[in-house]
C-alpha cells in the first residue's frame, strides 16, 4: 500500500465509517432510552390509576375530596392514552432498532478495511474498493428503509374532515365554454331573392296576356 492510498484509508475509516457508526450508536441510545421513559411514565400513570379508582368510592379522606379522586380518575387514563400515542406516533423503538441494525452492519464492514492493510500491492485497490463499496451500500439501504417506516405511520384523519368526493375532483366547467366567441365573424343571413323574382316575372307575364 502506498502512501496515498494510506491516507485515503484512514480519511475514510475516521471521517466517513467510524463517524457515521458513532451517530447511529448515539440515536440508537437516545431513541431507546425514550421507548424505556415511555414504557416505565405509562405503567406509573395506569398504576396510579388503578389505585385512584380503588381509593376513590372509600372516602379515606373525607367527602371533601371526592371530587379530586374522581378528577384523578379521568385526567391519568387520559394522560396514559396520549403518551401511549405520542410513543407510537413517533416509533421511538422501531427507529432505535434501524439505528442499531445500521451499526451493526458498519461494524461487518469493519473487518474489510482491515483487509486492505494486509492486501498486496497489487491487490490493494480492490480490497480499497470492495471496503468502500461495503460501507457505502450500509447508508443506501439505511436511508431506503426510513421510506418503509414513514409508510407504516399511519396518521388518523382529522375530526370532521371529509373524503373529497368525485364531484369535486371532476374538472369544472367554464362559463367562456358557453359564451360565443366574440373574434368569429359574425354569421348574416341572406335573403332568398329568388323567389321574389320568379314572383314579378310571373305578375309581369300575366299583365301583357291581358
Amino acid at each position: 500500500m502506498n502512501e496515498r492510498q494510506q491516507q485515503f484509508l484512514g480519511l475514510y475509516r475516521t471521517f466517513r465509517h467510524e463517524d457515521q457508526s458513532q451517530f447511529y450508536q448515539d440515536r440508537s441510545d437516545e431513541f431507546e432510552q425514550s421507548h424505556n421513559e415511555a414504557i416505565i411514565l405509562a405503567a406509573l400513570l395506569m398504576a396510579l390509576t388503578a389505585i385512584v379508582s380503588t381509593l376513590g368510592p372509600m372516602e379515606l379522606f373525607g367527602s371533601k375530596l371526592k371530587l379530586m379522586w374522581a378528577l384523578f380518575g379521568v385526567l391519568l387514563p387520559a394522560l396514559s392514552a396520549a403518551l401511549t400515542a405520542y410513543s407510537s406516533l413517533y416509533s421511538f423503538d422501531q427507529q432505535a432498532k434501524l439505528y442499531k441494525d445500521a451499526m451493526l452492519a458498519l461494524d461487518k464492514a469493519e473487518a474489510s478495511g482491515f483487509d486492505v492493510e494486509q492486501a498486496a500491492a497489487n491487490d490493494v485497490d480492490t480490497k480499497l474498493a470492495l471496503y468502500v463499496n461495503l460501507v457505502e451500500d450500509v447508508f443506501r439501504k439505511e436511508q431506503g428503509q426510513w421510506g418503509q417506516l414513514i409508510s407504516e405511520l399511519k396518521l388518523a384523519q382529522a375530526p370532521g374532515e371529509a373524503e373529497p368526493s368525485p364531484a369535486a375532483n371532476a374538472p369544472a366547467t367554464s362559463p367562456a365554454a358557453n359564451t360565443p366567441d366574440a373574434s368569429a365573424p359574425p354569421q348574416t343571413t341572406t335573403p332568398d331573392t329568388t323567389a321574389t323574382v320568379q314572383t314579378t316575372n310571373a305578375e309581369g307575364s300575366t299583365e301583357q296576356s291581358g
